[in-house]
């Protein structure tokens, strides 16, 4: 357990992370955003987004802490960092319970301070429940009177702690949270996770320009101007010192080598130096033993009742006297080997610690020549975020014309000044076509503001024409009552016709269909009775011919001979019908050519669907469920639409009724058929142990369990893509949790 604690406060209360769990502590440069990605793409949330704790105080999130969950890296935006509150094991209250995010509490004073498993909280998803936001609100500072006398019992941060490569950022950013203490934990700016690599550096260069063309509001305009120097100079910090870093190591490593291969030297030296001493040391030893023994053989003898005491006593001299020969001679023997032992490991040792010498010298070889190379790459990549700015000026500057364009266009087509408002978005093409050929933004951004202009154009283009009919028809209207005052009644028949088809006024549709009838009457007065009679048989002779063309769906020789009715025998008793059925004709003539493009639609959607079947039928799920929303996205209109997605239900309802075989659930697994995920990888893919060896192929389907204490838990399905002999790639078709290392893959 940790012997002190990195307090901090969140919407006013007071808590705590066991230091463990922290990599560094800096200043947030988004303190009014709760959750943001920053270029390198280290994910950033505001704690409360876990902890829902209710609002105590307004309080910016000035801090950010970072933790490093095994192969993860992101942050956590809070309040403020507090420092560190050094703790005595009677000071812990409650051990961690099990399924709780919260460790233990630490009793200060009067008050608790709650600790929190950070690792805990992030793996497992709604991991805090109402009751612990009672219990923290219950126990921490923050319902407490929170005096400064509080803030004595915190420890600084050191700077050492946080982030040794810019002390310079850190004096100038340095903060004073509290009434006497100084937390040298911050630093302005963005943070990195752990880069090693230069080519991250190229990486994050270019995410930042294609962020910066990607984002048009003012706000995001100015957090890019912001991020882009201070990115790319954190970043090509951190590599320096990192560079340096390994570099200074790599030396460490090389001295102590070499010092351990001095010291094994002199050991040497004094083994062989002093192993005749010790020889002697060990017979003057054996000598004495002989001695002392001899004496006490005389001793024993002379208290025994034997009559022949100098022989028994010579007898026993010359036994004791052969005993010391034989541990001389041995002692001699094991000093022999003692030494051939000796120098048979130190010559090990010494090929070991002459190999690590060696090894550290070339590695030391290596790592220089690889910092010049980067010193070299780091140029080139300064130069290149030099550029950003350049680039994101010139998107600016067209970002801004565009938008100063659509505004004024906007303001006209509000006005009903529709032709100058077409007149001034068409300037606009010119503009993007010279931005695509000078690479400003994307080039699908491009083609989508290409699409956009073109659409307003059209939609104001169709209100402008649907006006300008109005006004023709209005216009047409008053030719037709100047005709008509003159005098001049087929002349205004027509042009009254022409209203009731045209416009889509219907007041003045209605008026001129009334004085057309009008005028019919008088005409028909002014002709004799065969004159009419022949202009009716005409007139219905077009008719017929005209309804004929109608039965036989042939609409265009329909209205030919309709319009020639009214051109022609315009006041003979067809004329209204005719038009009525001009009317008629268009609308079906319409829906026919509608009806054409949804069957053309229906044989294409068909065509897609029947590809999507046969993927589905081969095993390629993803395939599968790919096209299905190809059709969905392409052909909503189309027939095919729903049962695209009904497949799209019916296909991830299988996935997810994968069920664990019992006999596996059993066990622990065959070893022949079950491997485990050792690498989780972007895009939803991961890593696992089994290869063609195991007769694993591309396109088979898997399932990954996890070893629970109640059994194997299903967790979700793969389908593979890439084959080895050992290990395969498998793209994550289906989960209920979140895939781990460790987790068990099977057939």
């Amino acid at each position: 357990m940790a012997d002190k604690i990195l307090c901090f406060s969140l919407n006013g209360f007071s808590l705590a992370v066991e230091p463990e769990q922290i990599e560094k502590i800096l200043i947030n440069k988004h303190p009014t955003k709760d959750n943001f990605v920053l270029e390198t793409g280290v994910e950033v949330k505001n704690l409360k987004s876990y902890i829902p704790l209710p609002d105590r105080e307004e309080a910016l999130s000035d801090n950010i802490m970072f933790v490093k969950d095994q192969k993860d890296f992101y942050g956590f935006t809070v309040d403020r960092i507090s420092g560190y509150l050094r703790l005595k094991s009677t000071e812990r209250i409650r051990s961690k319970v099990e399924g709780s995010p919260i460790l233990y509490f630490v009793k200060n004073e009067n008050n608790f301070i709650p600790v929190l498993d950070l690792h805990f909280i992030t793996n497992n998803e709604n991991s805090i429940t109402n009751t612990d936001i009672e219990e923290i609100m219950n126990f921490s500072l923050g319902l407490k009177d929170t005096s400064e006398d509080h803030d004595e019992v915190f420890d600084e941060v050191s700077e050492d702690e946080i982030y040794k490569s810019i002390e310079e950022e850190i004096n100038k950013t340095k903060t004073t949270h509290f009434a006497d203490k100084i937390i040298e934990s911050e630093k302005k700016g963005i943070v990195l996770p752990l880069i090693l690599n230069i080519f991250i550096i190229v990486g994050v260069t270019l995410g930042l320009v294609y962020y910066m063309i990607g984002n048009k509001s003012k706000v995001e305009e100015q957090a890019i101007g912001e991020s882009v120097a201070g990115v790319e100079e954190e970043v090509i910090r951190e590599i320096r010192r990192r560079s340096e870093k390994e570099v200074k190591e790599q030396k460490k490593k090389l001295e102590d080598a070499r010092k351990r291969m001095e010291e094994l030297q002199q050991e040497k030296d004094f083994f062989l130096e002093n192993q005749d001493e010790i020889l002697k040391q060990r017979e003057l030893e054996l000598n004495e033993e002989f001695q002392r023994s001899l004496e006490e053989a005389r001793k024993k003898l002379s208290e025994s009742d034997v009559t022949n005491f100098d022989e028994e006593f010579e007898k026993e001299r010359e036994r004791l006297y052969q005993e010391f020969l034989s541990s001389r001679e041995d002692a001699r023997s094991e000093m022999v080997d003692v030494k051939a032992n000796y120098e048979s490991e130190l010559r090990a040792k010494e090929a070991e610690i002459q190999n690590e010498v060696d090894t550290y010298s070339k590695q030391l070889d290596e790592i220089e020549q690889k910092l010049q190379e980067e010193q070299a790459k780091l140029k080139e990549a300064e130069e290149r975020a030099q550029t950003v700015t350049q680039q994101q000026q010139e998107y600016m500057t067209f970002r801004r014309q565009l938008n100063m364009v659509y505004k004024s266009a906007l303001g006209k087509f509000s006005r009903q000044d529709y032709e100058k408002g077409i007149e001034e978005l068409n300037t606009l093409v010119p503009i993007i076509e010279a931005a695509k050929q000078k690479r400003i933004g994307d080039a699908e951004g491009l083609e989508v503001e290409e699409n956009l202009v073109k659409n307003i154009l059209y939609l104001a283009e169709r209100e402008q024409n649907r006006v300008d009919l109005n006004q023709i028809g209005r216009e047409t209207y008053e030719a037709a009552l100047t005709f008509e005052s003159r005098g001049q009644l087929e002349e205004a028949l027509s042009r009254y016709f022409t209203v009731y088809t045209l416009g889509s006024d219907s007041d003045y549709k209605n008026i001129s269909m009334n004085r057309a009838e009008i005028i019919m009457e008088k005409l028909y007065k002014d002709r004799s009775e065969s004159e009419r009679e022949e202009l009716e048989s005409n007139a219905d002779n077009l008719f017929q011919r005209a309804m004929l063309y109608k039965s036989a769906k042939e609409y265009d020789g329909a209205i030919r001979n309709l319009e020639e009715i009214l051109t022609s025998y315009p006041a003979t008793e067809k004329a209204k019908t005719s038009l009525d059925e001009i009317i008629v004709l268009n609308n079906r003539k319409a829906l026919l050519e509608k009806e054409e493009e949804n069957e053309k639609l229906n044989r294409q959607a068909q065509l897609m669907m029947k590809d999507a079947e046969n993927s589905f039928e081969n095993g390629q799920l993803l395939e599968a469920i790919s096209k299905y929303e190809e059709i969905i996205r392409n052909f909503k209109d189309s027939d095919q639409m729903g049962n695209a997605l009904a497949e799209i239900v019916n296909i991830n309802k299988q996935m997810k009724g994968l069920q664990t075989k019992p006999s596996f659930a059993r066990s622990s697994g065959a070893a022949d058929s079950t491997g485990v995920v050792v690498q989780v990888l972007p895009g939803n893919t991961v890593l696992f142990n089994l290869g063609s060896e195991e007769d694993i192929k591309k396109g088979d389907v898997l399932q990954i369990f996890r070893n629970e204490e109640s059994g194997m838990e299903f967790i979700g399905s793969l389908q593979i893509y890439s084959v080895n002999p050992k290990t395969s790639k498998g793209r994550i078709v289906y989960y209920e949790k979140k895939v781990k290392i460790g987790d068990v893959v099977s057939f």
